[in-house]
């Protein structure tokens, strides 16, 4: 991996952070998906040849939300609407935010992480 493709991936990333915003709904699809591509990147730059300070500044990135609360998934969510009814919307209002916080997060250290290899490499 070179500086250009590593820079496209982090504008790659930065994007879908603000498509999946923009339509004020974060689905686990979503979050998963991009999780994956996110972890298969840092494996990407942790074996390239890029600078240190280009690998040390990517390793700081991360997605900072629990794998087993994506796998929860709509039967769980079927299962808490059908016994607990409005614990079940206050849990589903409570991830959606915590999903968009996550996002924006990651988006934000995305930019400032761009902006930092752009001007010093």
């Amino acid at each position: 991996m070179n500086i250009e493709t590593c820079i496209k991936y982090l504008e790659f990333v930065y994007h879908e952070c603000e498509r999946f915003l923009e339509d004020g709904r974060v689905t686990d699809d979503e979050l998963n998906k991009l999780i994956i591509e996110f972890h298969r990147f840092l494996d990407q730059v942790s074996e390239s040849t890029l600078p240190v300070g280009i690998k040390d500044r990517i390793a700081e990135l991360n997605i900072d939300y629990p794998r087993g609360q994506i796998g929860r998934g709509y039967w769980y969510m079927f299962s808490v609407v059908f016994t607990l009814g409005l614990m079940a919307i206050i849990s589903t209002n409570l991830r959606q935010r915590k999903r968009k916080r996550v996002l924006e997060n990651l988006k934000s250290d995305t930019a400032n992480t761009l902006i930092f290899i752009k001007t010093n490499y």
